[in-house]
């Protein structure tokens, strides 16, 4: 929503336009995933001719310490007095919602400042293998690097080279949110902008001429930021991602806008119902439906529905239902990261025909854009019992890694053998791709 861009923009264009600030709880929480195949077939169709920020197709950090470097990295920041622990990280996001930015903005700057952008994604990947709790919630913790890293690189597209798709490509989202809050952001001073000015400014902030991995990235954070800036006013936010490019562009940023509607830290500014499951997709123009489906079973849990009270109400979406699926299996996808696989599959499996395999896209999108590997998708995929099942999960996996993050035949086969013990079933499909 997260991943991933940079943006070409000039200095004389950051200059003139004044920039605008807000503080904010920025749980962008959740998966981030380019869930449509516009995403796919537009990463496919670019890529011979797309110049990515690094082309390390795992993590896209040129600056990333070497591999005997990162692993020690833990290590060598206890030696200082600017290390983030897990449980300081942890007492940050315990705050009160005001509070947690500030905390986790102090915590983070002094170690970035002694080491960099990728040793601090690093530290926190490293605290989130030992720490279940932190690898589920740390999305908003990098969403803090991202913007302590702009501050110290001044331009999205600088911002961009740094980060990676550590913890849901939260250092993007990060960036993005320092981009929009400007230069006041530093002494939590809001400018004040116009709607006019607003529209203006953000035309420019993501480029379409980089790889759509990253510039999905970027307008997603850019419908969170829009939300919030915007006072939680749905339809206006999505009004104003309406005057951004492509059918592709504005569908990228309504879903960083659904997200921000479900994960507010203010909740009594969102925009939803007490009644009605579907709501605010019930209401919404149906160019809106898609990527509002796409969040709304994480609404429908929150509402108390169970599993099958969520595949129940999913059938009532109308054209609409295998989307609304694919939303339960970015839902389920934490529980295949930080449980065993095979409690996740058997809950895809409660789907009827084609609705298994919009679970299984569900899941293993989010899993995949959350690593850009097939880290966590593999093992949930070889967990199935249905070999039908098995394959198709595979075969969506491969795909996905093929088309949306330039993975070749050989690197994908590499990661069959990195996470599984038995590839023949990983591998298979890649024949065909």
């Amino acid at each position: 929503m997260k991943s991933r861009i940079p943006i070409f923009i000039t200095a004389a264009f950051l200059i003139l336009i004044s920039l605008f600030s807000f503080s904010k709880r920025d749980f962008f929480g959740g998966a981030v995933s380019g869930t449509d195949s516009q995403i796919r077939n537009q990463e496919s169709n670019r890529a011979k001719n797309t110049s990515a920020v690094s082309p390390n197709p795992l993590r896209n950090t040129p600056q990333a310490p070497p591999p005997d470097e990162k692993k020690n990295t833990a290590r060598r920041a206890t030696h200082t007095t600017v290390s983030p622990t897990a449980s300081l990280i942890k007492g940050c996001l315990a705050k009160p919602a005001h509070d947690i930015n500030p905390c986790l903005d102090a915590l983070f700057r002094p170690y970035i400042t002694a080491y960099s952008t990728a040793y601090a994604l690093a530290l926190v990947e490293s605290l989130g293998n030992t720490d279940s709790g932190l690898r589920v919630s740390c999305h908003p913790v990098v969403h803090s690097i991202g913007r302590e890293t702009f501050l110290r690189q001044k331009t999205i597209h600088d911002s961009f080279v740094a980060c990676d798709q550590t913890c849901h490509s939260g250092c993007y989202h990060g960036a993005i949110e320092r981009f929009l809050r400007g230069a006041d952001s530093e002494n939590g001073q809001e400018a004040h902008i116009s709607e006019e000015e607003l529209i203006a400014k953000i035309q420019g902030a993501c480029s379409t001429s980089d790889a759509t991995r990253f510039r999905f990235q970027c307008l997603h954070g850019l419908g969170h930021a829009l939300m919030f800036f915007l006072n939680y006013k749905l339809e206006k936010t999505l009004a104003t991602c309406d005057t951004l490019g492509d059918s592709w562009t504005r569908s990228s940023c309504f879903g960083g806008t659904f997200m921000e509607n479900v994960f507010s830290a203010t909740p009594e500014k969102r925009d939803l119902s007490s009644t009605d499951y579907h709501y605010p997709c019930s209401k919404l123009d149906a160019k809106y439906k898609n990527d509002c489906y796409m969040m709304q079973t994480t609404r429908m849990s929150e509402m108390g529905l169970t599993l099958d009270g969520l595949f129940t109400e999913c059938r009532n979406a109308g054209v609409y239902k295998n989307i609304c699926i694919q939303s339960i299996g970015r839902d389920l996808s934490n529980d295949a990261r930080i449980k065993d696989p095979a409690v996740t599959s058997e809950k895809c499996e409660k789907g009827i025909g084609e609705e298994q395999n919009a679970c299984i896209r569900g899941v293993i999108y989010a899993l995949m854009d959350n690593t850009w590997t097939g880290k966590y998708a593999f093992p949930f995929c070889a967990s199935f019992k249905n070999p039908q099942l098995r394959s198709y999960c595979f075969s969506a996996s491969a795909a996905y890694l093929k088309t949306t993050y330039q993975k070749t035949n050989q690197e994908i086969a590499k990661e069959c053998a990195t996470y599984l013990k038995e590839v023949s079933q990983c591998t298979a499909p890649l024949s065909s791709l």
